[in-house]
Parts: C-alpha cells; sequence; structure tokens
C-alpha cells in the first residue's frame, strides 16, 4: 500500500468496509490534495476538489474495474471536476462591484489581468479541446495530473515513444491553435475609449 493502493482495498471499502475507505482516504490523500493544489492554486478551492472528489469516487466504488491504478481514476476525477468548475467560471463570472473596489485591487489592472488570464485559459482549453481523443487525453494526464509517459503509456495502452509524440505534436498544435484565437479576439485594453462606460 506504500506505493499504489491495492484493488483488494477498492473491493472492500466497495463491499461497506469502512476500515477500508479510511485506508483508501489515507492512502491517497496528500497526493490528491497536491494534484488540487496544483490545479487550482487556491487552498480553498483545493479544499472543495478533493471533497468532491472523495465523494464522487466513494459514491460509486462498487462500478469501478480493477485496471490501471486507483490513484489514477482519483487524480482523473479531481481533474474533470476543476475542469467542470473552470468552465462554469469562465460562462458565469461577471465582474462584480468588489472586483472593481478600490481595497479589493489596482482597480484597472486587477480586471485587465485577470481578463487577460481569463482570455489564455479559455484559448488553451479550446485548443487542447481541439486535439484528437488520443492526444488530448495525453496531455491532460501529463501536464493536469503529473502522470509520467510511461504511466500515461499504461492508462491508454499505447507504446512510450508513441506518447512522447502525442505531447510533443499536441505541445506544438495546442501553441499555435491558442496563439491564432487571442489574436482574433480583441484585447480588454484594445477598445477605444469611446466604448468604455
Amino acid at each position: 500500500m506504500a506505493d499504489a493502493v491495492a484493488w483488494e482495498i477498492v473491493r472492500r471499502a466497495a463491499a461497506g468496509d469502512a476500515g477500508a475507505r479510511h485506508d483508501l482516504v489515507e492512502a491517497t490523500l496528500d497526493n490528491l490534495w497536491a494534484l488540487a493544489l496544483r490545479l487550482t492554486r487556491r487552498r480553498d478551492e483545493a479544499d472543495d476538489v478533493v471533497q468532491e472528489t472523495y465523494t464522487r469516487v466513494l459514491a460509486t466504488l462498487s462500478s469501478l474495474e480493477p485496471t490501471g491504478r486507483f490513484e489514477g481514476y482519483l487524480a482523473r476525477t479531481a481533474t474533470n471536476l476543476v475542469v467542470e468548475r473552470w468552465r462554469r467560471r469562465r460562462a458565469e463570472t461577471p465582474l462584480t462591484d468588489a472586483v472593481l473596489s478600490p481595497e479589493a485591487l489596482e482597480p484597472w489592472q486587477a480586471v485587465a489581468d485577470q481578463e487577460e488570464e481569463r482570455r489564455q485559459l479559455a484559448a488553451i482549453w479550446a485548443a487542447v479541446g481541439e486535439l484528437e481523443p488520443e492526444p488530448r487525453a495525453a496531455v491532460l494526464l501529463f501536464y493536469a495530473q503529473g502522470e509520467s509517459c510511461e504511466g500515461i503509456a499504461r492508462i491508454l495502452d499505447a507504446p512510450v515513444g508513441t506518447i512522447k509524440t502525442w505531447l510533443h505534436r499536441a505541445r506544438h498544435q495546442v501553441r499555435q491553435s491558442a496563439e491564432a484565437l487571442l489574436r482574433t479576439e480583441p484585447a480588454l485594453d484594445a477598445r477605444p475609449c469611446e466604448d468604455l462606460p
């Protein structure tokens, strides 16, 4: 159990063994929290992602097939939750008075920085979404979940050389697509002054 959670513990936890559930959480909590913090960059959000990940995973233990590593399943679930949050936030986040208030940050610079970061992130995710399914999975596993090329090869059942090729080509394609998208969208500070409220 030091390196990877045994599927026997998962099976016992799925059968309702509270001790096995505790062992699952105990064995995976540190790595899952570190991943959530890397993805969200905020402790409070990382806590929420970890809690929701365990809630989802523990509710579906009986339907899991013992393939790959249990930690990989946790990481995929956490990554999907973060991506869902990013997409929801991008669609729902209006600029509020709190964001614009002088005591929050330097108002105009904060808004410009937030908008630019939002634009860049949206362009990157749009570019990743354009990738073919296998390279897209390799990119998410490598960059969002910190999997090694060897680990990705096991998960995707492909040779390590193929994984490296997918990652190399995907990096190039995502960079080009994201840059092209960013060039086509006007920047916040590029609007003429008369357009500002």
